[in-house]
């Protein structure tokens, strides 16, 4: 089975792949957006609890943060959340594949299996001249 260069980017994009039996979803952990001090983070109070979401809409979830440091706290932690879009340079990445019991060859579509492990983020300052 063969993929196209647009099957593979609208999987990508999609934040899944399920052009094979075994189903990779692309989540991002919010925990790395609060350990980064990511800009892209927001917040606001309601009913007396501080929410935090994407701005970029990377994951589209609105978290209550109390109880999300609550989860974090525990041996499992918070965990993922699915991703909606293509997750930014600097947002903490990884890809859960299911159903790898039904896999009967490699990979259909690395491109959205090797996407997840994207060199860091890197801040470049253009134009500054050396001491």
């Amino acid at each position: 089975m063969t993929t196209t260069g647009t099957a593979a980017a609208a999987a990508r994009a999609a934040g899944s792949c399920r052009l094979c039996p075994v189903s990779c979803e692309r989540v991002v952990h919010p925990a790395g957006c609060l350990e980064s001090g990511c800009t892209r983070l927001y917040s606001y109070e309601r009913d007396g609890r501080t929410w935090i979401g994407c701005l970029e809409g990377v994951y589209r979830a609105e978290i209550d943060l109390h109880r999300f440091r609550l989860l974090q706290r525990t041996r499992a932690g918070f965990g993922g959340l699915r991703a909606a879009r293509e997750p930014l340079p600097m947002c903490r990445t990884e890809i859960e594949r299911t159903f790898e019991h039904r896999s009967d060859g490699p990979c259909v579509n690395p491109d959205f299996l090797l996407a997840a492990h994207r060199s860091g983020y890197r801040v470049t300052a253009a134009g500054i001249s050396g001491a």
